[in-house]
């Protein structure tokens, strides 16, 4: 209600009775919310009881809606909590009310109210859970407080019959209420009567209706009262001076008291709101277009065409609207996201270019504008640490991986509508006082050199962390210290606005280049002080360099973004030296990288104004000082601030994570290339990655292709949200200064010691390894993780694996290596790896297919071995191994899985029907609604083929992939035998001979997705026999109900194997499909060569290029419809297994045949894609 002003003292008036309306509304919040929550959440869980669930018992109790789950209780404590405020008021007005001279009843029962509250906070935030006892005994405690409470309440009451009759009438109702309810109670717990708990559950919300009706009606009685606040010092009417005032008064002639001395506005704080979105916007979608452009040289293995876009960033392209750049997320196709991202950008750059050049004759509101923007990259890098370096409204996130594109979308089209609602009147423009005298050419380097500072090293928080960072034992930052890199960058943007002029501007250019050279020549806390002395001095010439461009007219926009393109092709070649033209001048030299960013800024700083005229300040009538533009964006800096603090205090690393089978001292550990964290289909794939490595319960894994922390990779790091969310300990490995493509190292045990190699590498890329030393289960053991150099780069493998061997053989600790060697088992600089060189063992020694991802150890027993389909997480599969801390090394004899102990197996979620044809000896397997599995012994006729929409049902665990449809098959080979006939072949070498044979009646069938690859998806006719038989429904095993989802992806189930205590051999799992993979070079670094070579590239070349590519794609559809392939028809090279313990895989994969890209990381991936390895789920999809 409104405030009552009164004379005198009195500032504020209240009635009493509403303390008591407040009272009523939050308890039966809390209890009707929690309702509700429950009820539309877990509505069959919380009616669920010790005998019966739904729909036996179909309405929950008090107890089981707040109890445990979330977030029932959390909005029940919430409103509890809000209630215990005017309970207290409640119970201290009753006893104002009923207090009488010579009678001690009215402090008795406001003792019992007091008491009442209390333990009714007891049984509320103490649960059965947290301590059974304890919450018993409160809860009997407030039940027994209830009767003298209400039977008091009802003795003190007022001559007030209305009240009194609203008291007698709810009081009975409560007492009488226990009657029915302790009977039920009893039907329910001694005669477990189905039903008897919901009436009991009814009974008791009764009590609770009844309980709070009983107190409200001390509204009745309060209306008599008045509470009222009263100033005795007049410090309400402004009669002291507050702290505020006084440093207004002082500083009124200064930056800071014009800045905040003004009125605030909450029109022109939504103003600066959206300006700063926008800004977040701009930047958002800036540092996806590297990312995805980024996608295609990697699948292409050179250049695809696309880099031309990495050009968009040049204003002088068509002037649209720049959402579309979030718009990208709703385009599924790679290429036309592409497009998208790439036409929102160049956009956006223009709006921003011309917003800046329209008020450039308001040297307040260009300002402004230009604040707006530096807080927008502000807000982006505290977006992606609150989300852990993907930001939500990216082109590569969606709802399924933690986007948050809708919003962003709805919030940038309000701030459109909010920032550009008015026109800015320039008419007259500059006063020739302030043209420049410097050529637009210093200015466009002022303007690159800042933008490529800001975009390569403050886009993301956690980017200079990782150039000092060192390994185990800490001694420097991490990830969640990335709240002082926003920090710094708050600090350089209030130390823009309050410090200007040349001299600021020349000496913020010095410590520009002091922060510089400290951060790529220093480690630990000391390089990170010259990171955050970067962070500030960046920030802080933001306004004079952007400033000077706008002075210099458009033209420094067309070059400076020119320019900085350069600057972040430059900014790849340090890395990808080997793969383009010229590219060993520019080895490792990410100093020059730095050295020419602080001289293009040096540049623009002497581009700027000598000194600011008194005619360049000078505003219209009636426009505002600049202090009212200023303050409001100092208010939004200053909440995202404290965004930024609380998301550091929930990052900050617990420390206290358990291995997942410490019992059996197992160390489950895997080997994966990550592909730079993007999926097949161009997704950020963090957490599809997490799911898979859960699943299989890895304690320890390697990840290879991890530095992400380049303007082309997003700026990211894929270990922080993997470490984080599974509970693991990370090292990163050599930092992005140190020119590698990355490794990484998350573990379960504690990382005693680290240390990151840079292997020789005269030749080729720089080849990283992490040497760590676990304290697992109390025993040191050394893990080491490692990416070797290329195939061409014959001299560089052979002294990285002198270098590795000669490391590994002088650890006098069990060690593991999780690695990629490039190197056939058995041949060449395999055996300094493994053998008496290192002393070193393979995991496997008989698995001849492997090519890249390598397990060795020594000193530790081998218990289990697998390698896990990859799915469309990214190109190459991940293997796992399982060792036991404690126990020496083992012979190589293997045995059966089921005889090993639990913790010793590899998850039972990862079980499933996809060997039922290989154990029924046959080669074909038809896929129908989702779930269901057929075998054959025949493809069907190719006129079967239908249309693709047909198979339209998602497969159960694998909602991306297709299996059948209701009236089509999926239908796949086995491997078993690669040259399987057709049901039309069989029906005409038959016909002759069996005039009864019955003809081919099949239903229609869909092709593959993407013709014309070598898969299809078709309806079976009846001679290929895909319906099950008796037998191989027998054989089929029962789905698995007992799991809570399936698994992400699968592993291959003849890889898994499982060793006998003392002996161990890892079984082979050659599979008929694969073969040793044809030699190639890092994709890597052909992408990254790609990018820079695109240099040479115009636009028109690029736009050619893309023309013909386009006109051959569609030539080449055009004769595959005319000329159709029989879609498993293979050419795929089979070697026998070196093993006679190896088997053929049986599984095929849905997803293999809508790859872009051979592997370098797994044979089986390089080869024939005619067959598919079928990711194994339990059919019921649990």
């Amino acid at each position: 209600m409104a405030p009552k002003v009164r004379e005198g003292d009195a500032v504020v008036a209240l009635s009493g009775k509403w303390i008591s309306w407040a009272h009523t509304a939050m308890a039966y919040s809390a209890f009707i919310g929690a309702l509700v929550t429950g009820l539309a959440l877990h509505y069959q869980k919380i009616v669920e009881n010790e005998y019966y669930g739904y729909p036996q018992e179909w309405f929950p109790s008090v107890s089981a809606t707040i109890g445990d789950r979330y977030p029932e209780r959390a909005v029940f404590q919430f409103f509890i909590a809000m209630t215990s405020g005017p309970r207290l008021l409640l119970v201290s007005l009753w006893y104002i009310l009923t207090a009488r001279p010579n009678t001690s009843l009215p402090k008795i029962i406001a003792g019992v109210g007091v008491f009442r509250t209390l333990s009714c906070g007891g049984w509320t935030y103490v649960t059965s859970t947290d301590d059974h006892g304890w919450h018993d005994i409160f809860m009997i405690s407030y039940l027994v407080a209830t009767l003298p409470w209400t039977l008091g309440c009802l003795a003190l009451s007022p001559n007030n019959t209305r009240a009194v009759k609203y008291r007698k009438i709810l009081a009975g109702s409560f007492f009488g209420t226990l009657v029915p309810l302790v009977y039920y109670f009893i039907q329910h717990k001694v005669h477990k009567v189905p039903g008897a708990y919901t009436i009991y559950a009814f009974y008791e919300w009764a009590l609770i209706l009844f309980d709070v009706g009983f107190d409200a009606v001390t509204a009745l009685d309060f209306d008599s009262f008045e509470l009222i606040v009263r100033d005795v010092k007049g410090s309400s009417r402004g009669k002291t001076q507050q702290v505020a005032d006084a440093v207004l008064e002082k500083e009124k002639d200064k930056p800071v008291g014009k800045v905040f001395g003004a009125h605030f506005l909450w029109a022109d704080a939504l103003d600066a709101a959206a300006d700063v979105y926008n800004g977040f916007v701009f930047w958002s979608m800036l540092t996806s277009l590297g990312l995805t452009v980024w996608y295609f040289p990697l699948w292409h293995m050179g250049i695809s065409g696309y880099e031309v876009m990495v050009m968009c960033t040049n204003v002088r392209l068509v002037h649209l609207l720049s959402l579309s750049g979030l718009l990208a997320y709703l385009t599924k196709t790679p290429e036309y996201r592409l497009f998208s991202v790439a036409f929102g950008v160049s956009m956006s750059c223009l709006a921003w270019a011309a917003t800046w050049y329209a008020e450039r004759s308001q040297l307040p509101r260009l300002e402004s504008r230009i604040l707006a923007w530096s807080i927008g990259l502000v807000a982006s890098s505290v977006a992606k640490f609150a989300f852990r370096t993907n930001n939500p409204i990216w082109p590569i996130m969606h709802s399924e991986n933690g986007g948050w594109n809708k919003m962003g979308l709805l919030l940038a089209a309000l701030a459109i509508a909010r920032s550009t609602r008015t026109v800015t009147d320039n008419r007259g423009g500059m006063d020739l006082a302030d043209r420049p005298k410097t050529p637009p050419l210093l200015a466009s380097l002022g303007l690159a050199g800042l933008l490529f500072g800001l975009h390569s090293l403050l886009s993301d928080s956690s980017t200079m962390i990782l150039w000092v960072w060192e390994g185990f034992p800490v001694r420097g930052p991490i990830a969640a210290n990335g709240v002082l890199t926003i920090a710094a960058m708050a600090v350089g943007i209030l130390a823009g606005v309050f410090f200007k002029g040349p001299l600021a501007s020349w000496l913020n250019l010095l410590l520009a280049g002091v922060g510089s050279f400290i951060v790529t020549s220093y480690h630990n806390w000391f390089g990170y002080m010259g990171a955050l002395l970067l962070a500030v001095t960046l920030m802080a010439l933001v306004t004079p360099l952007v400033t000077s461009a706008v002075r210099h007219g458009p033209i420094a926009f067309g070059l400076g973004f020119l320019i900085y393109n350069f600057l972040v092709l430059a900014h790849v070649w340090v890395v990808a030296y080997a793969f383009v033209p010229g590219g060993p001048l520019m080895r490792e030299h990410t100093d020059w990288v730095m050295t020419a960013t602080v001289v293009s800024l040096g540049a623009g700083v002497y581009a700027t104004p000598r000194a600011e005229s008194s005619n360049s300040k000078r505003t219209r009538a009636g426009k505002v000082a600049p202090s009212r533009f200023a303050s409001y964006y100092t208010y939004v800096l200053l909440v995202i601030q404290l965004i930024a603090v609380t998301t550091s205090y929930l990052r900050f690393p617990t420390n206290d994570y358990v291995p997942y089978h410490p019992k059996d001292k197992v160390i489950t550990a895997g080997i994966w290339t990550i592909h730079f964290s993007l999926d097949n289909d161009m997704w950020s794939s963090e957490r599809r990655m997490r799911d898979l490595i859960k699943e299989l319960e890895i304690d320890v894994i390697g990840l290879l292709e991890s530095d992400l922390q380049r303007i082309i990779m997003g700026n990211r790091d894929s270990t922080q949200y993997l470490a984080e969310d599974l509970g693991m300990y990370v090292d990163y490995g050599p930092g992005p200064d140190k020119h590698t493509w990355g490794s990484a190292l998350l573990s379960k045990f504690p990382i005693v010691n680290s240390t990151h190699h840079l292997l020789p590498s005269p030749v080729g890329e720089l080849a990283p390894a992490i040497h760590a030393t676990l304290d697992a289960y109390g025993e040191l053991v050394d893990v080491v993780v490692f990416h070797s150099g290329q195939e061409e780069d014959a001299e560089d493998r052979r002294l990285q694996s002198e270098y590795l061997a000669k490391l590994m053989k002088g650890s006098p600790r069990p060690l593991i290596l999780l690695s990629y060697l490039v190197t056939k088992p058995k041949e060449g600089i395999y055996n300094t790896y493994v053998g008496e060189k290192s002393g070193m063992k393979d995991i496997d020694p008989s698995d001849w297919d492997r090519w890249c991802e390598y397990i060795l150890y020594k000193g530790i027993r081998r218990s289990g071995y697998a390698r896990v389909s990859r799915s469309t997480i990214t190109d190459t599969e991940l293997q796992v191994g399982k060792f036991v801390v404690g126990q020496p090394e083992s012979s190589d004899e293997q045995m059966k899985e089921d005889q090993m102990a639990e913790g010793l197996r590899f998850p039972a979620l990862f079980r499933g029907q996809g060997d039922v044809c290989v154990k029924l000896n046959k080669p074909v397997m038809a896929l129908v609604s989702g779930s269901d599995c057929s075998c054959g012994d025949l493809l069907p006729a190719a006129s079967s083929k239908v249309s693709d929409a047909q198979c339209s049902t998602n497969c159960q665990g694998f909602p991306e992939e297709k299996c059948g449809g209701d009236d089509a098959w999926s239908l796949l080979l086995t491997g078993l035998n690669n040259n399987v006939g057709s049901a039309q072949e069989a029906n005409n070498s038959e016909a002759d001979s069996d005039s009864d044979s019955q003809p081919n009646t099949s239903p229609k069938a869909a092709p593959s997705p993407n013709p014309p690859s070598t898969s299809s998806a078709t309806t079976p006719s009846p001679a290929a026999n895909p319906r099950p038989s008796s037998n191989a429904a027998a054989a089929a095993p029962q789905p698995d109900t007992t799991k809570d989802k399936p698994p992400s992806t699968i592993t291959r189930a003849s890889t898994v194997v499982v060793t006998a205590p003392g002996q161990t051999q890892p079984a082979a799992v050659p599979t008929a499909e694969t073969t040793p993979p044809s030699k190639g070079p890092n994709t890597a670094g052909i992408a990254a060569g790609a990018v820079v070579g695109v240099v040479a590239v115009c636009a028109i070349a690029g736009g050619l290029f893309l023309f013909l590519r386009r006109r051959k794609r569609r030539a080449l559809e055009e004769d595959y419809q005319k000329n159709p392939v029989n879609p498993f028809e293979t050419e795929a090279e089979s070697k026998p297994p070196a093993s006679s313990h190896s088997v053929s895989d049986s599984r095929l994969e849905p997803s293999v045949m809508m790859q872009r890209r051979q592997s370098d990381g797994s044979i089986a991936d390089n080869q024939d894609y005619s067959r598919r390895i079928l990711k194994v789920t339990n059919p019921d999809g649990t």
